[in-house]
């Protein structure tokens, strides 16, 4: 994984994402970051990133629009949810839609630390709070 994306509304979120990849991962290169999601769909599928980094409630085009038209037209970019937003549809969405990772944004950097890093070696991250509502998605769809 050498490149990286960020969806994200707020913009004090964005520069603190932004930051924090620059601090604790300088091998990856930023390609950009926008807060609108019509934007960052049509820049994510033209730079191709090797990982998106974005939230669910966006301008234009939510996240989780977003994440299922990333996967079905680009499936070998990565993605991590990062959101406020917990509720069970919203996790049942990011399952079915094949998200990588999908991390609380209060869960701390060294959850999102964690989750770059899984994401970065082929494996899937998903925070603490989470986990076993994840594992009950896919046992439901087994």
């Amino acid at each position: 994984m050498k490149t990286v994306y960020i969806i994200e509304d707020d913009e004090i979120m964005r520069d603190l994402l932004s930051t924090f990849l620059a601090a604790y991962f300088p091998e990856l290169e930023l390609l950009g970051a926008t807060g609108n999601g019509s934007e960052g769909l049509k820049n994510s599928l033209r730079l191709a990133p090797d990982l998106v980094i974005m939230d669910i409630q966006l301008p234009d085009v939510n996240g989780l629009e977003i994440l299922n038209l990333l996967k079905s037209k680009s499936p070998k970019i990565k993605i991590l949810i990062f959101t406020g937003n917990t509720s069970q549809q919203t996790i049942k969405n990011a399952v079915h839609g094949n998200a990588d990772g999908f991390i609380n944004k209060i869960s701390g950097l060294e959850d999102l630390e964690r989750a770059i890093r899984s994401i970065a070696h082929d494996e899937q991250y998903f925070c603490a709070e989470i986990h076993k509502q994840v594992i009950q998605i896919r046992n439901q769809q087994s």
